[in-house]
């Protein structure tokens, strides 16, 4: 499904689980735009105790285009009354509870703890929804219930990810170290710093070269910064910005492993009605 901006891309676990809690509220009858952001609003207040005044500032025109694109993927039907209202097909249920559970990087890491909390604690009601929603057109549309709403599964992807994320920066610190080291070695051995750089730049290229070789980079360089950058700051970028990182990536991994068996246990899934009625507004 085609995103609706940015702001979506980038949260659209919040976005998605708001449209989900909406349809498990308002049921049937649909929901408003104006239910989204107001879920939208109650999540990012529950975050708020991590990143302080954060809130994530959508307006009305925003989650309207989103909801429409629900409705031209066929994930959601529009009841037919003015103002629009929105009803989730059971394969837009589905695809958003898929959404809501996607992470593919870690730049927000309190975002997973809001994630993991969605599917631990509403996990019964979630699958009763799902299973009052009705049949698939296809049935290559069903799903496995309990894999998609298993939340240890969601802690056992995290942790991949963090371990993934861990062993790169590992690399990184190994190479940042080794290229200092390397560049001390060959100008004792009274190497020119051009000889320094072609040597790096053929045993330990940076992410970026494809884009800008470091010999073309070290020549754009004021001439007092090239030795230092390789000789000293690079392993400084290990040492200030990248174990520290590490160290706090393992730190998480701890975390993860403690949530993997939660104390509480989820709650049951009440009885959900078919039907409920929506005060006129």
């Amino acid at each position: 499904m085609a995103r609706a901006g940015d702001l979506f891309t980038e949260h659209e676990a919040i976005v998605a689980a708001a449209v989900v809690a909406a349809q498990a509220t308002l049921g049937s009858d649909g929901f408003r735009q104006r239910d989204v952001r107001f879920y939208i609003s109650v999540f990012s207040n529950w975050l708020e105790a991590t990143t302080g005044a954060w809130t994530l500032d959508l307006h009305n025109a925003q989650v309207q285009r989103y909801l429409d694109l629900l409705v031209k993927t066929g994930w959601a039907k529009r009841p037919g009354r003015k103002p629009p209202r929105y009803c989730l097909t059971p394969e837009g249920l589905v695809r958003l509870l898929e959404r809501v559970g996607q992470r593919k990087h870690l730049k927000r890491l309190d975002e997973f703890f809001f994630i993991l909390h969605v599917f631990h604690a509403y996990g019964g009601r979630l699958r009763a929804l799902v299973q009052q929603a009705g049949p698939f057109q296809s049935k290559s549309l069903s799903v496995d219930l309990d894999e998609l709403l298993d939340y240890r599964r969601l802690i056992a992807r995290e942790r991949e990810l963090v371990q993934r994320e861990a062993r790169r920066l590992t690399v990184r610190i190994q190479e940042s170290r080794a290229t200092s080291e390397l560049t001390r070695t060959l100008l004792a051995q009274g190497q020119s710093l051009e000889e320094v750089v072609q040597a790096v730049e053929q045993q330990f290229p940076y992410e970026m070269n494809s884009q800008k070789p470091l010999a073309e980079l070290f020549a754009q360089l004021p001439a007092p910064f090239r030795r230092v950058e390789l000789e000293t700051i690079a392993e400084l970028r290990a040492t200030s910005l990248w174990e520290p990182t590490l160290a706090l990536l393992q730190s998480y991994l701890g975390i993860l492993d403690g949530l993997d068996a939660p104390s509480a246990a989820p709650p049951p899934a009440p009885p959900l009605p078919k039907t409920r009625s929506v005060a006129k507004r």
